[in-house]
């Protein structure tokens, strides 16, 4: 008997207990903290590692890896996902598109002193990483809403 959407959130939150969840069943993917921290951790590594203008620390592989990871999260750490509908303002198009505003911004950015260019670092990884969430969430049936609340 095959389950909807909604029910297998239902049982899987009555089995577990928690809200991250990924359905396989229905062939649809729904990224979860360590699906958002993992691919946060992959864009980071591979920002620090192509960016043009590097910094010791922050485009150490490791260093940006483990900000990607943070960053990948962080949608769901100011909004956390306690019910399907949790997307609003910081999982919306709108800063989609201010975060692709910002890191195009910040990319073209030729920092002057060292403590710019690690600036310039931390918000291109994390930014990027950020971005994965919000490009990842997109694709789910709930997608993202355009403004979201406050």
């Amino acid at each position: 008997m095959k389950k909807t959407a909604t029910e297998m959130i239902l049982f899987h939150q009555k089995v577990r207990g928690c809200n991250n969840f990924i359905f396989q069943d229905l062939g649809e993917f729904m990224p979860n903290g360590k699906t958002h921290m993992l691919v946060g951790a992959g864009v980071g590594l591979g920002v620090a590692l192509i960016d043009k203008d590097k910094h010791q620390i922050s485009h150490n592989p490791a260093f940006g890896a483990f900000i990607g990871a943070i960053s990948g999260k962080l949608p769901d750490i100011i909004e956390p996902a306690l019910n399907p509908n949790h997307r609003q303002f910081f999982h919306s198009y709108t800063v989609m598109t201010a975060s692709i505003a910002a890191i195009l911004k910040v990319y073209k950015w030729s920092p002057d002193t060292n403590f710019e260019k690690l600036i310039r670092g931390f918000v291109l990884i994390g930014g990027c990483a950020y971005l994965s969430h919000l490009i990842c969430d997109s694709t789910t049936p709930k997608g993202l809403p355009l403004v979201g609340k406050l």
